[in-house]
């Protein structure tokens, strides 16, 4: 029987197994809608409130075979529905710092859209306050810089009836599948908590990053106006840029086409070393 534990090390490492069944499995953390492992450069995407990681996988199609998306998937979203969302930014960040570290190829790009580039540019803070390799560049979209909060009322803690119609206002149309009840019954809880993370979000004082970052808008987007986008320059000492796309708030939605062009486009000039 000793023979038999030495073997399996079982006997000498008492604990380890338990150690090891206790880590957090960050795989689930991480889709691939077009997996390339030869990828040069991974696209670390981060989606908008209430969304899930399939949302990127139209986008994914639209973008060069030399990149490979990796959508994430948060806890309470999607394949993670049985999971509670989470509703403080730091712990959120600080499990995504691991997970990027651990589960994403390098060189790698974060894109957050929304809440997402919140959730962006404080991971990319976190990766820098432990010494880890950061990201090549963060882009942001649809997102006011960190600094500015926004003038609306709180959505998050309004009844049902008027976060439903916070949500149309935010979106600038009526959205249709807000009217289905049973949908909204579900999808109300991961939306508070998601937009709860923007709306009680305090930026720390730090360093700027050292990237650059590639800010993304949509002309018709009363929520995030272009002086909201020009201000995430003063959040890098690397290059900064700013491009406005055609429609609302949801233009990755609306126009996926034209947004995995200006998304393209953003890689060359990183890749020719041009801000």
């Amino acid at each position: 029987m000793r023979e038999s534990q030495e073997r399996t090390g079982q006997a000498r490492e008492p604990g380890r197994q338990t150690h090891l069944a206790s880590r957090p499995d960050h795989r689930k953390w991480v889709q691939h809608p077009r997996p390339n492992p030869e990828a040069g450069l991974s696209l670390v995407c981060l989606p908008y409130s209430g969304g899930r990681a399939s949302v990127y996988k139209g986008l994914a199609a639209l973008l060069p075979d030399d990149v490979e998306v990796c959508a994430v998937e948060l806890p309470g979203h999607g394949r993670r529905f049985a999971e509670a969302p989470m509703t403080s930014l730091r712990p959120l960040v600080e499990q995504l710092a691991d997970v990027v570290a651990e589960q994403v190829r390098r060189p790698y790009v974060l894109l957050g859209y929304s809440v997402g580039a919140l959730i962006g540019f404080e991971t990319a803070r976190e990766l820098a306050r432990r010494g880890r390799p950061g990201p090549r560049a963060l882009f942001v979209a649809a997102a006011r810089a960190p600094h500015l909060r926004s003038p609306r009322r709180p959505l998050h803690e309004l009844s049902r009836a008027e976060l439903v119609g916070g949500l149309h206002e935010l979106a600038g149309q009526h959205n249709a599948m807000l009217d289905n009840e049973e949908l909204v019954d579900v999808m109300l809880p991961v939306l508070r908590a998601d937009l709860g993370l923007d709306e009680t979000y305090v930026r720390e004082p730090g360093p700027p990053l050292d990237c650059p970052i590639a800010a993304f808008g949509g002309s018709e987007d009363r929520t995030v106006p272009r002086p909201d986008l020009e201000a995430w320059r003063e959040h890098t000492t690397g290059g900064f840029s700013v491009t406005t796309l055609p429609g609302g708030h949801f233009f990755l939605d609306a126009a996926p086409e034209l947004f995995a062009e200006a998304l393209t486009d953003a890689m060359k000039r990183l890749e020719r070393g041009v801000p």
